[in-house]
Order: C-alpha cells, then structure tokens, then sequence
C-alpha cells in the first residue's frame, strides 16, 4: 500500500509486479481492494499492476461536492504520470468501467487495451465462480472492450462491420 499528494489530494494505490502495466479502476461504492485477487494473479504473471483508491474512496481523500468522472480520468492519469507509466491495459468494473470508457474518450494515445469483465449471459450462470477466476476467463485471450455492443476480437472477427476500440494483441499471455 502506497500514497502520494497529487491534485490536491492524496491518493492510495496498490503497485504489484512488474513487466507490462495493467491499471484497474475499482467500482462504487469499493475501494482497490476489491481487486486483491486480480492483483496477486496478474502481479504474479508478469504484469505490473496499479489499483488506485479513487477520489474519496479507501484511502484517498475525501472531497465535498460531486466529482465527475472526468475528475477521477486526471486523478488516475496524475498516479499513473507520477509513477513513470506512460501506455498501460485498463480495466475496470461498473463505475469503474464508466471511468475506462472515459478515459479512452479523454486520452486515448495512452491505453495499449480495454478489459470489462461484464460477464455475458452464459457467465451469469457461474455465479459460484471465485471472481478471479471470472475475470481471467473475461480477458484471457485479449483485452476486450464493452461499448453498447458487446466488442472484442472474436465479436469483430464475426461482425467486422462493427468499429470496434483498438486491442493490444501481443501483451496477454
């Protein structure tokens, strides 16, 4: 667990592993650590992984008003500037998928690839799942994006009418 002041607040992050960053941006009303599980096994297969508290979340600092979700796109670009990290693979879970879709209008040049773990309706039925496990079976073969239609490499490839976000190919093991 690490902190640092940026933005006029303070932010609380986790940074696991190393190799290739993988950036994941918790949901409300969570903190990072909802992603413990997804940051032992992804720190553990070569990446490094950033989990940022939000924006009056965890151990961030809490802040009266409203925050857009602009506000939490500068915030994490801020960690990820003041960590040296330049192009990184983001994910992200419910609000947390609002700030990816977010990000990627806002600064685009600096995602590599998108992962949501939504989970189509064959994967409801594994509810019983342990989430890490759901989250390897959503993004194992490619980082995947979920826009209104459900896209990824497997969807384009099937409909290659669709645009689809771009996705890094070669970073996933």
């Amino acid at each position: 667990m690490s902190r640092v002041s940026l933005n006029g607040i303070t932010v609380g992050y986790e940074d696991e592993g190393s190799g290739e960053p993988l950036v994941l941006i918790h949901g409300h009303p969570f903190d990072r650590s909802m992603w413990r599980p997804q940051i032992e096994h992804f720190g553990r297969a070569g990446w490094r992984v950033i989990a940022p508290d939000l924006r009056g979340y965890g151990e961030s600092t809490v802040v009266p008003g409203k925050t857009t979700l602009e506000t939490f796109v500068r915030d994490t670009a801020a960690l990820l500037d003041h960590l040296g990290i330049d192009r990184f693979v983001l994910g992200g879970l419910s609000m947390g998928g609002q700030i990816v879709m977010e990000f990627y209008r806002l600064l685009p040049g600096r995602i590599r690839g998108l992962c949501s773990p939504t989970p189509s309706p064959r994967r409801r039925r594994k509810r019983a799942e342990p989430c890490a496990t759901r989250w390897r079976s959503a993004c194992s073969v490619r980082a995947c994006a979920v826009t209104p239609r459900r896209c990824c490499p497997r969807w384009s490839r099937r409909r290659p009418s669709r645009n689809c976000l771009p996705w890094h190919s070669t970073s996933w093991p």
